[in-house]
């Protein structure tokens, strides 16, 4: 029992050194990315700067700059557990950042939904999309549902995404970062990242443009260059998704399919 307990505890203390050894090398792998994504991480703390100065017009305002500030939360550690080779664990984050930037958006286009909110009431995301659509500075209806789509399916449990760890059957240790990362998966979660980000960047600047202007006008400078670098690594990750996903269908065709007693 005391070997077992020590054993525990000794691969229990390396799931941090797995962790470092992960996101050194998908930091590296991903720079482009990770550059990007630091330039809005910095823009949106630049922001918050200004607006720590400006006090909220109303309830509007306090529920808008709640949703922005959650957003970016979720974002951002989405990322750090992303690039840790925890891809399935991310997914559940960039889920509830979606979700919140879609209802900070409309709560910023409809004074009566951020009251609604306010109140403590529920807005489903059906109804958030289908609000949005509607509106000249909302999105598409249609690519909002896709994405909802996909951060719902990959949120929970389901054979196609939940990775076979062989546990007993050839691996004996497969928790945490351990497991080499599906680079196909976190490709495509990349590209779903950038996407949140570059419409949360350009409605949070421009919500709070009038702040921006008067009290840090340089922040629009550093919103067109965030804005201006993301089409190009989004071109960029697109092209290594694409590689690495006909790598994958190669290994997958020529390898067995799991065999389960």
């Amino acid at each position: 029992m005391a070997e077992q307990s020590d054993t525990g505890r000794l691969q229990y203390d390396r799931l941090k050194e797995y962790e470092a050894t992960r996101q050194t090398e998908l930091t590296e792998l991903a720079e482009p990315y990770v550059y990007v994504t630091d330039l809005y991480g910095a823009l949106l703390c630049r922001l918050v700067a200004v607006l720590g100065v400006v006090p909220p017009k109303g309830v509007q305002d306090h529920v808008v700059r709640d949703l922005m500030a959650d957003a970016f939360d979720f974002l951002h550690e989405s990322r750090s557990v992303l690039l840790k080779g925890k891809v399935d664990v991310a997914y559940p984050l960039i889920r509830r950042a979606y979700e919140s930037i879609s209802l900070m958006v409309l709560c910023q286009l409809d004074e009566k939904y951020a009251a609604k909110w306010q109140s403590g009431k529920q807005i489903q995301n059906s109804v958030v999309r289908k609000e949005l659509s509607k509106h000249p500075m909302g999105e598409s209806e249609k690519e909002l549902k896709e994405l909802y789509k996909f951060f719902s399916m990959a949120s929970h449990p389901n054979r196609e995404l939940v990775s076979h760890r062989y546990l007993g059957d050839g691996n004996q240790s497969i928790l945490g970062s351990v497991d080499k990362p599906n680079l196909v998966l976190i490709a495509d979660y990349c590209m779903k990242h950038l996407i949140l980000w570059f419409w949360y960047g350009a409605f949070s600047i421009y919500t709070y443009r009038e702040a921006v202007v008067k009290h840090d006008p340089g922040c629009i400078e550093a919103y067109h260059r965030a804005s201006s670098e993301a089409p190009i690594v989004m071109k960029w990750l697109n092209s290594n998704y694409k590689n690495v996903l006909e790598e994958w269908k190669q290994v997958m065709k020529d390898q067995p399919p799991p065999r389960f007693q």
